[in-house]
């Protein structure tokens, strides 16, 4: 072979192998370029899913929300009628009032039952009713009885007492609302009745 062969031969391997690395460098490209769109494809569908949780997840919520509103109403529904024979019953009281509702400046206040004595003893029972007694509770009740006067001036001679109604009872709550002197009623034979251990003395407010 001469050697205008061997070049011309040398210089077909070259552009042969230059054609090689460019079909190569295509598919690389393609392959590249397709990973890229299943990546891209990938996270608009990650994303989409992301937002159809989140969306579940607030319905859920909402639901959840709707079914605890439920279950308080039910449960002040039941227990305010047997608290309410309670009082009278065990403190002789005069009139009970449910959900003594009352607006102080722009603040909103709601008690659910108010037990009232008049005459001689003239005594006032705060009743709160609560699906769980927690130690939330046991402190929203106590912020009531600090205010009580506040609430409600017409009162502010009556020695006042707080009672909380709850269907299901933490022990840890149950056991500060006793050192708080805090009555406290649960439900039994679907009644209310007293939960309170022996020797429970009440704190007058």
């Amino acid at each position: 072979m001469t050697t205008m062969e061997q070049i011309e031969a040398t210089l077909a391997r070259i552009t042969e192998q230059q054609e090689r690395a460019n079909l190569s460098n295509e598919a690389f490209k393609n392959q590249l370029a397709a990973s890229q769109e299943a990546a891209d494809r990938r996270a608009a569908e990650a994303e989409k899913r992301s937002k159809e949780i989140d969306r579940q997840l607030k319905e859920l919520g909402k639901q959840i929300g709707g079914l605890g509103n439920k279950f308080g109403s039910f449960t002040e529904g039941l227990a305010l009628p047997s608290v309410e024979t309670l009082l009278f019953d065990t403190f002789q009281i005069d009139e009970f009032h449910k959900r003594w509702k009352k607006r102080i400046g722009d603040k909103r206040i709601e008690i659910d039952g108010l037990g009232l004595v008049n005459g001689a003893r003239n005594e006032g029972y705060v009743v709160e009713v609560k699906s769980h007694l927690d130690m939330r509770a046991v402190e929203q009740v106590l912020e009531i009885m600090r205010n009580i006067r506040t609430y409600f001036p017409a009162f502010a001679d009556k020695t006042f007492y707080a009672m909380i109604a709850a269907a299901d009872v933490q022990e840890d709550a149950f056991q500060a609302a006793v050192k708080e002197g805090l009555y406290v009623v649960g439900f039994a034979d679907e009644l209310m009745t007293f939960s309170m251990p022996e020797g429970f003395v009440p704190k007058a407010f």
